[in-house]
């Protein structure tokens, strides 16, 4: 009994300096900036209550910024989570031209942004759309979501395989039935960290465009955001901070209870 509490006492230790870390840098900032949302100034700080919530809401270019995020999240993301888990598939069949390839796949994860951006300035100089976001994010991302999907469908014991070919089931029913019941839970994890991971296109994009202005299909909560502080409106830039961290709790919380549900 007391190796048992000797040794929860360690683990409690262990753990403390990440607890403290977490509230210095995390949460008191966030208290911070909520505190920050609901007051008229920082110099008067009378609490206004939603009225900054309603006014950020009711701003065109806080519309904008929010659906040009969302675009991303229901265009992008399922384009590049389509591509990682045929990637993913190829590899775990060890396709050759494929495997050939691989390391190929690693590179998005540590050629630095800005090499990259020259050449999409190069490629994409002509176009109007916001199709350079689209592609420097999916390239950008899917080199980790291909990780995470392989390791998943790897780890799929073979056995399993046989066993239902010997009870006649074909190929479909193998990667519907079989496949894709066992790897549900990294590709949920998959979609839920790419969505966050769109939310942090900012460096990217602000790289291409080289402005704090870009084009409207361009422009992001992550624009909206910096061009307040360099405004040094901190209502909105802490109300608009809250908002989209609201909202990507909840995309979060959503995903997680689809999971659960998908899991009974």
């Amino acid at each position: 009994m007391k190796k048992h509490l000797k040794w929860n006492t360690k683990c409690k230790l262990c753990l403390l300096p990440s607890i403290i870390g977490t509230a210095v840098f995390f949460v008191v900032p966030y208290l911070r900036v909520l505190y920050y949302s609901l007051i008229d100034s920082q110099f008067k700080r009378n609490f206004v209550w939603l009225d900054n919530y309603i006014e950020t809401l009711q701003n065109k270019y806080f519309q904008l910024a929010l659906k040009n995020s969302l675009l991303i999240i229901l265009i992008a993301v399922p384009i590049l989570i389509v591509l990682a888990l045929i990637i993913s598939l190829a590899l775990s069949y060890g396709i050759k031209w494929v495997r050939k390839t691989q390391f190929a796949f690693v590179l998005p994860m540590v050629i630095p942004t800005a090499s990259i951006v020259l050449i999409w300035r190069g490629v994409f100089a002509d176009s109007t759309t916001a199709l350079p976001m689209y592609l420097l994010f999916i390239w950008k991302n899917i080199g980790i979501c291909i990780v995470l999907l392989t390791a998943a469908f790897t780890s799929i014991e073979r056995s399993i395989f046989e066993a239902a070919r010997l009870d006649g089931a074909n190929s479909f029913i193998l990667h519907t039935k079989i496949t894709i019941q066992m790897i549900a839970p990294t590709v949920f994890f998959t979609v839920l960290l790419s969505i966050v991971n769109s939310f942090k296109i900012f460096k990217e994009s602000y790289l291409y465009y080289a402005t704090n202005y870009p084009p409207d299909h361009s422009y992001t909560l992550q624009y909206y955001m910096n061009n307040n502080f360099l405004k040094l409106d901190y209502q909105s830039l802490a109300t608009s901070a809250v908002l989209t961290s609201i909202l990507v709790f909840g995309i979060v919380m959503a995903g997680m209870a689809i999971q659960r549900r998908y899991n009974r």
